[in-house]
């Protein structure tokens, strides 16, 4: 689809790489707060729940809500709004900007109250769907739950909706506390509310939490002086535009998620531990895609600006520095946990009932995924250059034809190498997907070159060799044993490989290590002055 052309273009529309990434430090830096958090959040739920019947009645509770708003509602709506308001406000039209993201939003709040409502009326015959074969009195439970957390939808609707306007306006902090407020939520109700309500207060907390995340970004918001109507204009040609480009993000999404499904089916059938081996793989690696994720956040609507104003050679200019900071940033870190992939999952979670075997299993499967970890997060930043340029079909068929791809590299794979086969299936299919993003986007956007990405690439990987290689051998050869003490130290032995892989890039003049650490320089100097 071709991007809408412009009225009156607005000046000085592309932001400053250093700037964008000083958003993307906000946002991550959100991410951490939203993991520590989430760890104290299970903390805390399973030491006044454990794994019983209650517990479970919360989870069949959360399947619906939980999955529309991943699916639907979730930052499918963010991607296809950001460049039908970033066009607005390149123009410099910013009532017309603020009549658009009322229209939309109050559209968007009436079918998903819609939607919600409906839960709400159904969530007898729901939870008999989805979990037919529970006890009825987990049934009955869940029930409930599923009536107190239905809300959330349309709640988290109006948080996507609140997170794109803040984001189109290059604001960062309130989208970052999402998860942080959703933590504190659940947190505060389980302690308090448990002893009057038992465990019906962890859905009250979830409900708790999802409405501080919207109250954030109202406070964040009414900063900008936003001009909202309850208007509701079902011709307005903002909608037609979001629409067109949401139904390819929505299947998408969707695509994304019968993959997880596949995963799990198939590791399903090898030997036991195999899905829970993937699971914790992944949880270890989501901390590294954190940083493709919060990029992606942070140059999205600059992205979706230029594209506004066709302004080919800032997008290229965006582009190719996005990608290489990522490939400079995560390079050392795929060839460390490949390495280190084994003491660092012991570390984590080598306690309790996770024994040896647990630990050998999911650092087999750590090792595989981290093949793809620079792909996995490089496509979270070429998707949303697509969107910004209201192409959201290009990324739609790459996500369908790696899909089928991947399911069928798992089957040759986990007959060769068990459930590590399907991580490393799944890297595979992201390193296709990003090749061809890549190149179908030098069609368009003339000067990406990716013979140079991948001479970059080469040079960081060979970096990376040079500065963990013998952080990797004198971890081999130290007595160093097997136990808590040992992993620290080998860790520590990966962050010093990490400093000599920077130490070289700024000895070599590297681009890349300037930009990385000027949001660092920033802070020293403001805190000097």
């Amino acid at each position: 689809m071709k991007t809408p052309a412009l009225e009156k273009p607005a000046t000085n529309i592309a932001l400053p790489m250093g700037r964008v990434l000083s958003f993307a430090t906000i946002t991550a830096a959100g991410f951490v707060l939203g993991k520590v958090s989430g760890i104290m959040r299970e903390m805390v739920v399973s030491a006044h729940f454990g794994l019983g019947s209650g517990l479970d009645a919360y989870v069949l509770a959360g399947v619906v809500p939980t999955t529309i708003n991943n699916i639907v509602a979730g930052s499918a709506i963010t991607a296809a709004v950001m460049p039908t308001f970033a066009r607005y406000l390149a123009a410099g039209r910013r009532d017309e900007f603020w009549r658009a993201a009322s229209v939309i939003t109050n559209i968007v709040l009436l079918v998903t109250g819609a939607v919600t409502a409906l839960g709400m009326l159904l969530a007898g015959p729901i939870i008999s769907l989805i979990a037919g074969a529970s006890p009825p009195s987990t049934q009955a439970l869940a029930a409930t739950m599923l009536v107190i957390m239905m809300p959330t939808l349309l709640l988290g609707a109006a948080l996507n909706m609140l997170m794109a306007m803040l984001n189109s306006v290059d604001r960062f902090a309130g989208p970052a506390l999402i998860f942080l407020a959703l933590n504190v939520g659940m947190i505060a109700a389980v302690i308090l509310l448990t002893p009057i309500i038992g465990v019906v207060a962890v859905a009250w907390g979830f409900l708790i939490g999802v409405i501080l995340q919207v109250v954030i970004q109202v406070v964040e918001l009414r900063i900008e002086h936003p001009h909202y109507t309850w208007r509701i204009d079902w011709h307005h040609p903002a909608l037609r535009e979001v629409f067109a480009a949401f139904v390819p993000i929505t299947a998408l999404a969707i695509t994304a998620q019968i993959n997880l499904v596949v995963d799990k089916t198939m590791a399903a059938s090898l030997p036991a531990g195999s899905v829970s081996a993937l699971y914790y793989a992944d949880v270890v690696l989501g901390a590294f895609y954190m940083l493709g994720y919060s990029l992606g956040i942070a140059v999205f609507p600059n992205l979706s600006r230029l594209a506004a104003v066709n302004d080919l050679e800032s997008t290229r200019r965006t582009v190719v520095t996005s990608l290489r900071l990522l490939v400079f940033i995560l390079a050392p870190l795929t060839l460390a946990l490949m390495a280190f992939a084994a003491p660092a999952v012991g570390l984590i979670f080598e306690r309790g009932a996770f024994d040896a075997r647990a630990v050998q299993m999911t650092a087999q499967a750590l090792a595989m995924y981290a093949v793809g970890l620079i792909a996995i997060a490089a496509l979270q930043v070429l998707q949303r250059v697509y969107y910004a340029f209201s192409d959201s079909a290009t990324p739609l068929v790459v996500g369908a034809l790696t899909a089928l791809a991947h399911v069928a590299l798992n089957l040759i794979l986990m007959r060769y190498w068990a459930h590590a086969g399907i991580a490393l299936s799944t890297s595979i299919t992201a390193i296709v997907a990003v090749v061809a993003l890549v190149v179908l986007l030098e069609r368009r956007v003339r000067g990406i070159e990716p013979v140079e990405l991948l001479g970059f690439l080469s040079r960081c990987v060979l970096f990376a060799l040079v500065a963990i290689g013998p952080m990797v051998w004198l971890a081999a050869i130290l007595p160093l044993g097997d136990g808590t003490v040992a992993r620290v130290i080998t860790a520590a032995l990966a962050l010093l490989g990490g400093i000599v892989y920077l130490l070289l890039a700024r000895t070599t003049r590297t681009r890349e290590s300037e930009l990385l650490l000027q949001p660092v320089w920033g802070f020293f100097r403001r805190g000097k002055a």
